[in-house]
């Protein structure tokens, strides 16, 4: 998969909440909670979709949510709830959250060519 998720699809008001964070490359238990608390996620009303990047012990991970309150459900999550308590006590070094509202977006992607493969 790429950094960019080419099916999430953006509208002008809905959300991104992104989480900038530094951490050892992969601390014990951190994976299972992350495919754990995604799965649920998913099932919710109002997820869209995420995106993520990481360098080394850098990382961007973006959310994407079709309202305020859709993030504001998941920020109250229980599962979403233990696991920051967790990233703060065993696994982050720092982190910022910024959530912000979606006002434009604009999306391209090169088609490859059969011949270029």
């Amino acid at each position: 998969m790429g950094v960019i998720e080419d099916r999430v699809q953006l509208e002008p008001g809905q959300y991104a909440s992104i989480f900038i964070s530094e951490r050892p490359l992969d601390p014990p238990g951190y994976g299972e909670t992350m495919v754990e608390v995604m799965a649920e996620a998913e099932q919710m009303g109002g997820y869209i979709g995420f995106e993520s990047l990481r360098d080394g012990r850098d990382g961007v991970f973006i959310s994407y949510w079709q309202d305020r309150a859709s993030v504001d459900a998941w920020a109250a999550h229980m599962g979403h709830r233990q696991a920051k308590s967790r990233g703060v006590s065993e696994w982050y070094d720092a982190f910022r959250v910024v959530l912000c509202k979606v006002e434009h977006t604009r999306w391209f992607r090169r088609a490859v060519s059969p011949r270029s493969k």
